[in-house]
């Protein structure tokens, strides 16, 4: 009897489908997520990891959630379904809190996870109370969710901060440093300028490779899995392709493994162990970016994909104070901007807030959705607290931001903007939790887009150059221009465009999304809004006509980009000649779309639209 009834149940779970992983995600009611809260789920107790999960093996039974200053959770789990997520909210313990004849009314009372708020009771003499050491019941302690008050916490005090009613969208300036139109440039950063820093990030973004991934009409494809191995099939890199149908492929990037053969100072490498990438998985030989794109075509069809993921990252400590209030109210015109600009796409927003270990929280967070005034109200009510040294907590935000918030896998774009004035440690652990998120940004086809804010240093703005190549982003820098806080770093780099935050944060938006449609060509709409939307970068440029250029005067070396900036090659011609024609023997490397001919001519830069079909 034994072995029949083993025997049943092991023919029911072979009939089951195999379920995956069940994850428990753990917030508390200011949605800041909560590390090291203990979940039961039958025999099975973890702890969750620094962006609230524990993940099991799926069982039904009950679930038990208990933190130290939270009350515990129960919830009976009797159906698991295919990618199980639950979410759980842990209220605070409750602990009243009572005027004594030790405070005077006025005294700003310090709420854990809350920031700085005024008791229903108000005392008039400050005095710090220890966060750690005290907890709430939301209804026995009056609170306004309104932006909470500022710097009463912060030790910081090297930045003024800004008045409220001063606050306006349009105001906060910046420029953008895009290392894949300069690729040459770069070289001459990693090998003289921030050389001295590489060994604080243990980052390098030198030995590049290129994938374009096309069907045979020239239709780019989104989202498809491309790896970079060795000869013996260990991957040294993985990724997805981007709206132009691209991935970008690195190999030694975090000082690990490293190919034979060097790398030289121009991007070059010298001949040694031969790489190849996996795509569909079919293995390709694999050129460096020194000698061209790796063209692969696939026999297949179109497959339009309409999502695209919108997420911030803020950091929210005191050092931020002069500029997050202008920073929340650019959000909220880019927001609205950017489901104008991507007119029939379904775009969704989210956000991440971070400080640092022994703040009140580490990591808050608002999950990707399509109601965009969840977003706001979240970036809104968000206040600049906390951090206290120079480091912040990035790998933990980033992992956050990664794992905690609901990312589309099928959205052709997904975009983090990470707004901050500071790197993280540089501890071996810190930095190691770097290079994992780093690597699990890059494999999830999230394209990281630092928003570099006033305090950073030079080798600050190294590791911000390098998440954003690693990741397929690019990288922004405010600029004293605009008045508004304290003294901005100014990037190393050959030219600098000053423009509108928030005009670049939605035009990199639009680039990152736009794809032609399933025929292979652009309509006029679409032409038209790139026109609006982008403003060719990274050069200033000038439009200029072929009859405006002599054969004598004529340049010879031509720079093709694509819509999104980025440099695909450099090639010998002139000007008045580039178009579909000219560039059709280059049409195997190349997806349909919107590229910019770029040349420097009587002391300027120069640009031409082309259209490849």
């Amino acid at each position: 009897m034994k072995k029949i009834s083993l025997l049943a149940i092991a023919l029911i779970m072979s009939a089951l489908p195999m379920m995956a992983d069940l994850t428990v995600l753990v917030m508390d009611s200011m949605q800041s997520l909560i590390p090291d809260a203990q979940v039961t789920l039958g025999k099975q107790s973890v702890k969750t990891r620094a962006d609230g999960k524990a993940v099991f093996t799926p069982v039904v039974g009950k679930l038990i959630v208990t933190c130290e200053g939270y009350e515990k959770q129960t919830r009976s789990i009797d159906k698991i379904t295919k990618d199980s997520l639950i979410l759980i909210a842990l209220k605070h313990a409750k602990v009243k809190v009572k005027p004594t004849s030790s405070y005077a009314r006025g005294t700003e009372i310090k709420i854990r996870g809350t920031g700085s708020i005024s008791a229903d009771v108000r005392y008039s003499k400050a005095r710090t109370m220890a966060t750690a050491d005290m907890v709430y019941a939301e209804e026995e302690v009056a609170m306004d969710v309104a932006p909470l008050m500022m710097a009463a916490e912060s030790s910081y005090s090297g930045k003024k901060a800004v008045a409220n009613n001063a606050v306006s969208a349009g105001k906060l300036t910046a420029g953008e440093v895009n290392d894949f139109a300069r690729w040459n440039y770069w070289q001459h950063v990693l090998g003289e300028t921030h050389k001295q820093y590489i060994d604080d990030w243990r980052i390098l973004a030198q030995d590049r490779y290129v994938v374009q991934v096309t069907n045979r009409n020239g239709y780019p494809f989104a989202n498809i899995p491309v790896n970079l191995i060795d000869a013996q099939g260990n991957t040294l890199y993985q990724t997805v392709t981007d709206n132009t149908g691209k991935a970008e492929l690195w190999n030694n990037l975090t000082n690990g493994r490293k190919a034979k053969g060097t790398v030289k100072a121009n991007g070059e490498r010298t001949k040694g162990e031969s790489l190849r990438v996996i795509v569909n998985g079919k293995k390709y030989s694999a050129k460096p970016f020194s000698e061209g794109c790796n063209a692969i075509v696939l026999d297949e069809a179109c497959e339009a994909q309409d999502g695209v993921d919108v997420f911030f990252i803020f950091d929210a400590t005191g050092s931020m104070g002069d500029e997050l209030r202008y920073l929340q109210a650019e959000m909220r015109d880019v927001i609205a901007r950017a489901e104008a600009a991507t007119g029939g796409l379904s775009i969704r927003t989210g956000a991440v807030v971070y400080r640092d270990h022994g703040d009140q929280y580490l990591t808050r967070i608002s999950r990707l959705t399509s109601r965009m005034s969840t977003t706001q109200a979240f970036i809104d009510k968000q206040e600049a607290n906390g951090g206290g040294d120079f480091p912040e907590a990035i790998p933990e935000a980033l992992m956050a931001a990664l794992n905690s918030a609901g990312w589309d896998e099928n959205a052709r774009t997904r975009i983090a903007f990470l707004i901050l004035d500071a790197p993280c440690h540089t501890d071996s652990a810190t930095i190691a939790l770097l290079h994992e998120q780093i690597l699990n940004a890059a494999a999830m086809g999230v394209r990281i887009v630092p928003v570099v804010c006033s305090g950073l240093d030079k080798s600050g703005e190294l590791l911000m150059r390098s998440i954003a190549l690693a990741t397929n982003g690019t990288s922004f820098f405010l600029t004293d221009d605009s008045g508004i806080g304290e003294t901005h770093l100014k990037p190393t780099t050959d030219s600098l465009k000053v423009e509108h935050l928030n005009d670049m944060l939605v035009r990199t938006i639009v680039e990152f999304s736009y794809m032609p449609d399933c025929t292979g060509h652009w309509n006029e709409e679409q032409i038209s809004q790139v026109d609006e939307y982008f403003i060719p970068n990274p050069f200033d440029t000038k439009d200029l006509s072929p009859e405006e250029i002599t054969e004598k005067d004529s340049p010879s070396t031509l720079y093709l980009l694509d819509i999104t900036g980025k440099l695909i090659m450099v090639y010998q011609g002139r000007l008045e000649d580039a178009g579909d024609a000219q560039l059709s023997k280059l049409r195997y490397q190349l997806s349909t779309g919107i590229y910019f001919v770029k040349a420097f001519y009587d002391g300027e830069w120069h640009t031409k639209k082309i259209l490849v079909h």
